[in-house]
Formats: structure tokens, C-alpha cells, sequence
């Protein structure tokens, strides 16, 4: 599914609520983003990847089982995962934020979440150049010399806080706008390291990049989702679509989905994740 962009200069994104779209049998739903190799990414001037598929999926579901005509447009200019957040976290009605947007507790507290629609992996990168880390315990020294580079705001900057915490107290820590940023530094000589999630790493095979995996440091452990700002009352029909027919991620669509996007290698790196 390919949809035009469009862009919203405001606090915060409106969009149709279900109760709005329900009683008028018709709406819109508006979908902010994040840039996210494979799962939100431009082709040809327009979006696609593995978050505007399965939105495009839960719209004709809505229309199909609704009896509605439910459409929706792309708002934003998806440069920022922090800048998207917040602008979802401040939106009203039928807002829905896509990309690799990480369900915690916390979050939990500022907005609300679909389901999960995929397991994260996140990997610990170098250079190539590097020697493999054998154990989280010889950071300090194994990487004495690498800086580690972050994208503020987001769950990868804890994971390296904790790393420093609790391995390398002395490692020096430089922060970036994004993740794609980070991914750049290391890949263009950067002489550090840096946590990023699957959808980076396939980025950077896919181009040939000079990137080292350290798989000891590889974090399996969290989930993707769609957020909505509190108001939003799309969750329960969200909740719906995702356990339909079984469950939407045990689907023949779902698994097309992954695969045209994010390959034969991250459904390998997927499976391996959550076995």
C-alpha cells in the first residue's frame, strides 16, 4: 500500500474518532511517522513499508466489517521519532504514530498502544574493523578506545546508559538527532559503537556497510506497536483487527508483508529472535 504524503503544522494532529466515523459512516484517520527502513520508508515520492501495509489492512477491515468508508492520510514529515511522539502524545481523535515506536510501562502512561505487530532485535555495532566482543563484562576494555553514540530521547540511549552504568563508567557518550544518524556516524568511520534496532541493521547489510554485529549484546526482548494519544478511541477497534481470523500476525498477508519489506535476512533474524 503506497499513500501521498501530506503535512501538519500544528501542537498536535486531529483525526476522526470511531464514534465520529461510526455515526456518520465515514472518516478519516490521520498517520503520523517516523522513517524507519522497511517499515516506514518513501518510494517513488511516496510511503510504504510494513507499518503503512498493515494500517492499509486495518482500514479495509474497518470498511469491510464496519460498514464504513474509512480513509487516512500521512501528517508530518517523519524526520524524528521524538518530534513524531510528542505530536501523537499531543493529538486528538483518530491519530495513529508508526514507525519503530517500542511499547513500555512508561509510555503506557503518556499514550495508548495496538497490539504488538513485531518483535524488535536490537544489535550492539561497530566498525568491522573491531574484534568481536566475547562478554558484556569486557566492554571497558574491548572498547576502550570507541565512542557510543545515541539518538536522544529514545529506548537505545537507555540501553547505552545502562551499558555504562553498569560495564564501562568511563565510556564517553556522544547523542545524535536519530537513529538513522547514529547508523551514519558509525558506518562513515566514527570510531565508536552504538545499540540500533533491526530495521537500521538490515539498512546497513542491505548497503553493504562496514558493520561489525556484536551478538552478545544482541536485546530480543520488546515489542512494536501503533501509538495513539489518550483520547483516541480506536484501541478496542485496533485490539479487534489484530485478533481476528486467528490473530492478524499468524495471517499468509502478514508474513507477505514482512517478507517484502524487510527481506529473507530479517525474517531470519526475527525468527531466531523469538524462538
Amino acid at each position: 500500500m503506497l499513500i501521498v504524503l501530506t503535512t501538519a503544522f500544528s501542537q498536535g494532529y486531529t483525526g476522526d474518532s470511531w464514534a465520529q466515523v461510526k455515526a456518520k459512516g465515514e472518516g478519516s484517520i490521520s498517520l503520523a511517522y517516523v522513517e524507519t527502513f522497511g517499515f516506514v520508508y518513501k518510494e517513488n515520492g511516496k510511503l510504504t513499508g510494513v507499518c503503512v501495509d498493515i494500517i492499509g489492512d486495518f482500514v479495509k477491515y474497518v470498511n469491510e466489517k464496519k460498514n464504513v468508508k474509512l480513509t487516512s492520510q500521512l501528517v508530518g514529515d517523519g524526520e524524528s521519532f521524538k518530534g513524531m511522539y510528542d505530536k501523537v502524545k499531543a493529538s486528538n481523535g483518530g491519530v495513529l504514530g508508526l514507525g519503530n515506536i517500542t511499547i513500555t510501562e512508561e509510555r503506557k502512561r503518556e499514550v495508548k498502544f495496538s497490539p504488538p505487530y513485531i518483535t524488535n532485535v536490537v544489535f550492539l555495532i561497530t566498525q568491522n574493523n573491531v574484534p568481536t566482543l566475547e562478554k558484556l563484562e569486557d566492554l571497558s576494555t574491548s572498547f576502550a578506545r570507541l565512542t557510543a553514540y545515541t539518538a536522544k530521547g529514545t529506548l537505545n540511549e537507555k540501553r547505552i546508559n545502562e551499558l555504562k552504568q553498569k560495564y564501562f563508567p568511563a565510556m564517553k557518550v556522544t547523542f545524535t538527532a536519530t537513529s538513522q544518524e547514529t547508523l551514519e556516524k558509525i558506518t562513515s568511520g566514527a570510531n565508536g559503537f552504538a545499540y540500533l534496532d533491526l530495521a537500521f541493521y538490515l539498512e546497513a547489510v542491505q548497503q553493504r556497510k562496514p558493520l561489525k554485529r556484536h551478538p552478545v549484546g544482541d536485546v530480543a526482548s520488546e515489542k512494536f506497536g501503533f501509538v495513539m494519544p489518550t483520547n483516541s478511541d480506536w484501541q478496542p477497534i485496533l485490539d479487534e483487527f489484530f485478533k481476528a481470523n486467528g490473530g492478524y500476525t499468524n495471517t499468509p498477508e502478514y508474513k507477505s508483508i514482512l517478507r517484502k519489506h524487510l527481506g529473507e535476512t530479517g525474517l531470519k533474524l526475527l525468527q531466531g529472535a523469538v524462538k
